[in-house]
């Protein structure tokens, strides 16, 4: 990737950080999305990744992500239109042509499918998103938290057919979309936030498509564990809680809370070597908290993953098995995530775990 562009020889890079930022994502799922992005970046060429602020602060802009089920997508997979269908309908109800498009959240294949739909359109990439990482909600967002209103959005689907909505209050947005996703057949193409640049320059967080591809190169780059997580660490402030064995699996464990669709579960791994620590994860859609001997070491928004030590490789949560020999990693959110009203909407309490997160004690 130069100063400015992505190309078709950077997208294995985008979708590998993308899987680190994603680690409920199991790689199978990418595959279709990877080889569209490659093959519209091969046909015309590098795409402009740029700041918002490169832009002049009037120019239109739109995020851009994949709602719904991950599976529901590989098994109905885009015709191709159903993003720039969104993007067009969401200029016709907003009033403003879209001349640059930046990710949702930038991992998952939504962190693919804003270059590809950059491409179609012929319009910049913004290197931003409102994450940093991957939230259960649409407006679980910096230009939420910023005061941006998250519609009028719309949602386009593979049947042809397309929802439009505007809310009051943005909590409603998914409640209103979930019944809407499921008649779509599981997944949607998702336009939101219309916005100008100079909105999007003030309250979405910078610079996180590019970290993505570094992130990426990292993981290409090497399958040695401890070579890993120390070039992560000067990408993305990554480091490891610990190293060991996965001992046991605790599926389904839980009820969930009904406004997040997530299946509670917990990991229990044994460290190895001189410190004989037990690490306890906490899933729900991600892990969203670990305890290191009944103490709360780190909790979302802080990004969780796994290292398959053995293979060098991050290890997909619904890959795991007992025996396992796992690194624990934890990357730190953007600091906008441990304001106390970021922490309401994302921290550990909105996972039921009430207790204060380890940044804010």
């Amino acid at each position: 990737m130069s100063d400015g562009e992505l190309t078709a020889a950077d997208v294995p890079a985008l979708a590998a950080g993308a899987m680190l930022y994603s680690p409920s994502l199991a790689p199978s799922s990418l595959e279709t999305t990877v080889a569209w992005l490659t093959d519209l970046l091969g046909r015309s060429g590098p795409l402009r990744l740029v700041p918002p602020r490169a832009l002049p602060p009037q120019v239109g802009c739109a995020a851009v992500c994949v709602i719904g089920s991950g599976a529901a997508l590989a098994d109905l997979p885009p015709t191709g239109d159903e993003f720039v269908t969104a993007v067009r309908e969401l200029e016709r109800l907003s009033g403003t042509a879209v001349g640059a498009v930046l990710p949702l959240s930038a991992a998952t294949v939504s962190a693919l499918v804003p270059a590809a739909v950059a491409c179609q359109l012929g319009v910049p990439l913004l290197d931003a998103d409102g994450m940093g990482r991957t939230f259960a909600l649409i407006h679980h967002t910096s230009m939420h938290l910023a005061g941006l209103p998250v519609t009028p959005l719309v949602v386009a689907g593979a049947t042809g057919e397309s929802v439009s909505l505007r809310v009051p209050d943005a909590w409603r947005a998914d409640a209103l979309l979930r019944s809407s996703i499921d008649a779509l057949g599981g997944w949607g193409a998702l336009a939101a936030y219309p916005c100008t640049a100079a909105e999007v320059a003030t309250s979405a967080l910078p610079g996180t498509v590019s970290r993505l591809v570094e992130a990426g190169r990292v993981l290409l780059g090497s399958r040695d564990p401890d070579t890993v997580v120390a070039r992560l660490a000067a990408v993305n402030g990554c480091r490891r809680v610990g190293r060991g064995r996965i001992v046991a699996l605790e599926h389904l464990s839980r009820p969930a809370d009904a406004t997040i669709p997530t299946h509670p579960s917990s990991v229990v791994v044994e460290q190895v070597g001189s410190d004989a620590r037990q690490l306890r994860l906490e899933l729900r859609s991600e892990v969203v908290a670990v305890f290191s001997d009944g103490s709360l070491t780190a909790a979302a928004p802080d990004l969780i993953t796994l290292l398959d030590v053995e293979r060098g490789v991050i290890a997909p949560l619904d890959s795991l098995w007992p025996g396992d020999l796992v690194d624990v990693l934890v990357i730190p959110a953007h600091p906008v995530w441990y304001s106390a009203e970021a922490l309401t909407m994302v921290g550990p309490a909105s996972h039921g775990i009430t207790l204060d997160h380890p940044r804010r004690r």
